[in-house]
């Protein structure tokens, strides 16, 4: 009769020392190697989830305050934009109702922060309107063609050149603050207007107004011609001045 071998339930380990005493021994079940095996199997796995998971929460983390830091980026840009946009929205009704003060006046009383600067304007109707933008110089004084364009810290004006003796006209309503000769300019008008303009002629062959005189936009203040030791053949050298500082004439006159 066939017996069957029974299978080793135990791991003997014999630890033999290096010194003179004797051999030690003892028995481990095989089910809790099995299990210690298992155990350490685990904690390996274990190890490496915990280091991809907080890899990814690190990665996670750092995309995080890239998107926050975009989204700031965003947030200032589109501040940007709508003020860039509302600037540009003014800009565009301030050039509508430049065009149409080229073509009459444009009744601006609920606009004004101080009306009783303005003198009263009668129309076509006899009916009384205020208007500001026939007091600020958004009129071409001469026709011609520019031979020499505004330059900041330059060139304060435009050059418009045109026949001598051809008739100058003031850019705007205002009081005449200076009419007479400058070596540079010769014969030269300063006009004062309203909201800190204030439009300068030169080069005239002569000048028609006098100081603190008042002058209406359009109404002729002197003729073209080439006075002044920096005139060089008949034409107008015109500016403007908004504040004390120059601006380019083609911001405000559309005619060039």
């Amino acid at each position: 009769m066939t017996h069957k071998k029974h299978r080793k339930k135990f791991l003997n380990i014999l630890l033999i020392p290096d010194d003179e005493s004797s051999p030690k021994s003892f028995k481990i079940r095989y089910s809790i190697l099995l299990l210690i095996l298992f155990f350490l199997l685990f904690l390996v796995i274990l190890f490496i989830t915990a280091t991809f998971t907080y890899g990814k929460l690190l990665q996670q983390a750092y995309e995080n305050i890239s998107l926050r830091e975009e989204n700031e980026q965003l947030s200032e840009q589109l501040t940007k934009m709508n003020e860039l946009t509302a600037e540009l929205d003014n800009l565009k009704n301030y050039g509508r109702k430049v065009q149409s003060s080229l073509m009459g006046y444009v009744n601006l009383t609920s606009e004004l922060d101080d009306v009783s600067e303005l003198p009263p304007q009668i129309n076509a109707s006899n009916q009384s309107v205020l208007s500001t933008f026939n007091s600020i110089p958004i009129r071409t004084p001469v026709s011609g063609f520019v031979s020499q364009e505004f330059k900041e810290n330059l060139h304060n004006g435009v050059d418009i050149v045109a026949p001598e003796g051809t008739p100058i006209l003031a850019a705007a309503s205002g009081n005449v603050l200076f009419s007479g000769w400058t070596i540079d300019g010769g014969n030269t008008v300063v006009i004062g207007h309203y909201g800190g303009y204030y439009s300068y002629y030169k080069h005239n062959l002569r000048n028609i107004v006098f100081e603190n005189q008042d002058v209406k936009q359009g109404e002729i203040i002197g003729y073209l011609g080439n006075s002044g030791q920096k005139s060089y053949g008949p034409h107008l050298h015109f500016e403007i001045w908004k504040d004390g500082v120059p601006i380019d004439p083609k911001i405000l006159v559309s005619d060039y």
